[in-house]
């Protein structure tokens, strides 16, 4: 099989959505294990840059760069409580 541009795309554009898919649904059932939602949500974003590069739209790779931010944050929020990010980001908020 000769991998092109729109091959790719394509892999990456249904690995992006299932991905997405199943990130979304396990944060929304609310389980013990929901936290892996976040990790899912990272693949995600991965597939979802790579279908933004290939086919060069930077508006939504831009987005999912950002997502990509909130992806690792919540990994990060939700595999290591307390963690200095979370702590630093509670200190801001609570001047609010």
């Amino acid at each position: 099989m000769r991998l092109n541009s729109e091959s790719i795309g394509n892999q990456a554009e249904t690995w992006g959505s299932f991905f997405g898919i199943a990130g979304a649904l396990l944060l929304a059932l609310a389980l013990p294990s929901s936290r892996w939602g976040w990790v899912l949500f990272l693949g995600s974003n991965f597939g979802w840059l790579v279908f933004a590069a290939v086919l060069r739209y930077r508006k939504l790779f831009f987005q999912q760069s950002v997502f990509t931010c909130t992806s690792l944050l919540g990994i990060a929020n939700s595999f290591f409580p307390g963690n200095p990010v979370q702590a630093a980001i509670s200190q801001v908020a609570s001047g609010f």
